[in-house]
Formats: C-alpha cells, sequence, structure tokens
C-alpha cells in the first residue's frame, strides 16, 4: 500500500474516542505501520490546523451528539474544503430520524448508533470505508513485456501454481499466470487488511469471500469458485477474521 490510512476521530468523551481506538487497532491487527488515528475532542484552530497537514487516505468518525452541532458542522467544512472522496462515518447514541433534518448535503457513509452493536457495526463500517479509501490500489506486474493491472477488489485469491515457481491470480471471472512466489507477494500485499494467507500456497481476499465450511474445510467466493488450501494452523483465525470483517450474513 503506498498510502498510510488516517483516521481521524472527533469526540468530547475520551471513553468513546479510546473505544474507537481500540476497534480501529483490533480492524487493522498488526498493520501499525500502515495507519495512524488522529483523536480530537474540541473543534478549534489547533484541530482544523491539524487536519489541513493530514496528507493521503482519510477516514473520518464524528460523534454528531453535541447539542450545538459542532460534529456536523466538522463534517460539513471537510466538504466544503474540497474532500469529496475521505470517507465519513457519524457517530450517535440517538436514533438516526433524530437528524434527517440536519444531516442534508452532507455527503457521508453511514451513521452509526453507539449501543450494544457499537463494535460490530462500526467493524462493518470501517471495512466498506477502507475499501472506498483505497479503491485505486492495484497491484501490478508484467508476463512478457505486457502490463497488468488488478485492482485489489478484484483479486479473489491467489495460487500457487505445482510445476513451478509461478501463481494463478483468480479474480470474479478471469485468471492470470504470475512467475513470482507466494512469500514475495505477500511482502507486498501483506499491509492490506483485505489479504490474509491461508496456507503457504495460498492468499485470499477476505472481503470477496462468502463462506467458510471450518469442517469440510472450504472457502467458498462471491463468484461461487471454492478452495481448500486453509492450513490446519490457520483456520481459527481465518474463521475470526471473517466474523469480524465481514457482514452479518457470512457463513462461518
Amino acid at each position: 500500500m503506498d498510502n498510510v490510512i488516517s483516521v481521524v476521530i472527533y469526540d468530547r468523551e475520551d471513553l468513546r474516542r479510546n473505544n474507537c481506538t481500540t476497534i480501529i487497532r483490533n480492524f487493522f491487527y498488526d498493520g501499525s505501520d500502515y495507519y495512524k488515528v488522529y483523536e480530537f475532542s474540541k473543534y478549534n484552530k489547533e484541530m482544523r490546523d491539524k487536519l489541513c497537514k493530514i496528507e493521503g487516505v482519510r477516514i473520518f468518525l464524528i460523534n454528531i451528539d453535541d447539542d450545538n452541532s459542532v460534529g456536523l458542522e466538522i463534517a460539513r467544512e471537510i466538504r466544503y474544503a474540497g474532500d469529496f472522496i475521505s470517507p465519513i462515518i457519524l457517530l450517535t447514541s440517538r436514533e438516526r430520524q433524530d437528524y434527517v433534518d440536519k444531516i442534508q448535503n452532507i455527503l457521508f457513509l453511514d451513521i452509526v448508533k453507539i449501543d450494544e452493536r457499537f463494535i460490530k457495526s462500526l467493524t462493518i463500517n470501517l471495512r466498506e470505508a477502507y475499501s472506498i479509501a483505497t479503491r485505486h490500489s492495484v497491484y501490478t506486474f508484467s508476463i512478457f513485456d505486457e502490463l497488468y493491472r488488478i485492482p485489489y477488489n478484484d483479486i479473489y485469491y491467489i495460487k500457487k501454481n505445482i510445476n513451478d515457481d509461478s501463481v494463478t491470480i483468480y479474480t470474479k471471472d478471469d485468471s492470470y499466470l504470475h512467475y513470482a512466489t507466494v512469500k514475495s507477494i505477500e511482502r507486498e500485499l501483506g499491509s492490506d487488511v483485505r489479504f490474509f494467507k491461508s496456507h503457504r500456497s495460498c492468499i485470499i481476499n477476505l472481503y470477496n469471500v462468502t463462506s467458510y465450511d471450518r469442517k469440510d474445510n472450504i472457502v467458498i467466493f462471491k463468484n461461487g469458485q471454492k478452495i481448500d488450501h486453509v492450513a490446519r494452523n490457520r483456520k481459527s483465525k481465518l474463521a475470526q477474521r471473517l466474523k469480524d470483517y465481514c457482514n452479518d450474513s457470512i457463513n462461518v
């Protein structure tokens, strides 16, 4: 990944900011070198100056519960400043309908309610925000002087071929032969939370998995393709990652 992901949190309460930071840390697992968290409890000149200095890919988590609508003002100013790309997730302990009239003209990803499902709901939204923020990330390689650029979101899985030092990259409708080792590809994709090395000979894109049958050790993808390349010592971690990152419809 070329850019570090910057996650900006605005919330007046320390405990809620800490909870958000913990969820973000769990979301990125071991990729601490590939994301930064900026926490703010006040919207003032210091915050505005810092926001201007945060370059690259940004994701915003903004609490909108304050009576003075400061959170909504922050969201509007982000858009008024010309940033229509960075995903904005609005956080509230109130009901969504309480903000119907107030959130007009704000381009936001979703409103997440702070309740007993907050961890799950925010994680799902982080996944969507991450996909949006990194939508231009591509895996680039060449074969016989022909250049290929495959978007990360399009990759379903990558599997080593038996007879030589090559792999096949599988997408929804196509497959691509690539002369590289799984280990070298892992070094490039390892910073991206979508990808999981399920076996020494296989890397899968968690976001394109629809179900995982632990008993038969079968991973099923969105296009119906199936693989059984999950090492015994990776089964539990794969199941946990799928539960963490995917929506409630995932079958594990």
